[in-house]
């Protein structure tokens, strides 16, 4: 469970400076007149959360591994949602630096 946690973390501190740095890229083009999306994620994603920001769908998936330490008991479900989040965060991210180089 250790070594889960671990690739856990180390999986949002990855996204936390990319979903940072792209929150700026985005605050940039938004400054400029573009950037005018509602949401990075349509409603029917793994998100609960609603933004136009990565760094709030992040959060939410921090608080889903901050669960998972803290429960007594092994949940699967909770942890196939924080998988589906951060793969879903990687691919996205990967997907706007290459749109905004």
């Amino acid at each position: 469970m250790d070594s889960l946690l671990s690739q856990l973390d180390e999986n949002l501190k990855e996204l936390y400076r990319k979903a940072l740095d792209a929150d700026a890229v985005l605050e940039q083009l938004q400054q400029q007149g573009q950037a005018k999306h509602q949401s990075i994620f349509p409603t029917s994603s793994d998100f609960s959360v609603n933004s136009n920001r990565f760094m709030p769908y992040l959060s939410e998936a921090a608080e889903q591994v901050a669960a998972i330490r803290q429960s007594q008991q092994f949940n699967t479900a909770t942890l196939a949602r924080v998988v589906k989040q951060l793969q879903l965060l990687h691919k996205t991210l990967a997907e706007f630096r290459m749109v905004v180089k």
